[in-house]
């Protein structure tokens, strides 16, 4: 921070006298002087001291917002891909598909077990499914998928709340940094054969970058942003 400065400057005006005789006039001129030196120390001792406090104050401050500033650490090991979460690959075994994203973000938030989709209502693939949740963070399982049969299986994943102002677990980007919250101008220069879908009442706005790797979006202008990713291919699809 720069700190401002209060500068004192005093101009000596120089009197011409004409000496005399008298010696009071030389004793005047003599307390004169020492007046002025006086005033010009006290000025002087006045800016030196503006100084002090003004670097002090600069230093406070300055110590004061570095100390307050501070960032969210993205999440390493899961990047978001059509072929999966991070090293966790569409079609690998549930158990340890779920270890693997616990020895990085810890115990689920929810974890529903193995059930019959029908018995629960939703149009899932295979006879058992099973879904598994980090907060924002979801992952199907099922033994039935594009992905693998007849073994139960890591088969997709969404990632991103429809409407939040912090996501969490934070940072999970694609291989090309984009992630929940970037521009869809930011979406197209990074994949520029992503398709961007303005979409209607029923679906909303979305994007597809590659098969098994899509997501959702405030609207189709590139100021808009990304809601959420689905990687994989889930229910309903």
């Amino acid at each position: 921070m720069t700190s401002r400065r209060a500068l004192a400057a005093l101009t000596v005006g120089v009197l011409v006298l004409t000496f005399s005789a008298c010696s009071d006039e030389t004793s005047s001129a003599d307390s004169a002087a020492s007046s002025s030196s006086t005033s010009t120390s006290v000025a002087e001792s006045t800016t030196s001291s503006s100084s002090t406090t003004s670097s002090t104050t600069s230093s406070t401050t300055s110590s004061t917002t570095s100390s307050t500033t501070s960032t969210i650490p993205a999440v390493q090991g899961l990047g978001l891909s059509a072929q999966g979460l991070g090293d966790a690959l569409f079609g690998a075994d549930a158990d340890s598909v779920v270890d693997y994203v616990g020895t990085i973000l810890g115990a689920p938030t929810s974890d529903s077990g193995w059930v019959d989709p029908l018995a629960i209502g939703a149009a899932c693939p295979g006879t058992q499914v099973r879904f598994v949740d980090w907060n924002d963070l979801a992952l199907f399982f099922t033994d039935d998928s594009p992905a693998a049969t007849g073994l139960k299986h890591f088969a997709a994943y969404t990632y991103g709340p429809a409407f939040a102002p912090t996501i969490n677990p934070f940072g999970l980007v694609t291989a090309n940094g984009v992630g929940v919250g970037a521009s869809v101008e930011f979406l197209r220069a990074s994949y520029p054969s992503a398709l961007v879908n303005p979409g209607d009442e029923i679906s909303g706005p979305s994007f597809f970058i590659e098969e098994g790797l899509s997501g959702f979006l405030t609207g189709a202008a590139n100021s808009d942003t990304i809601i959420s990713f689905v990687g994989g291919y889930g229910c309903g699809e």
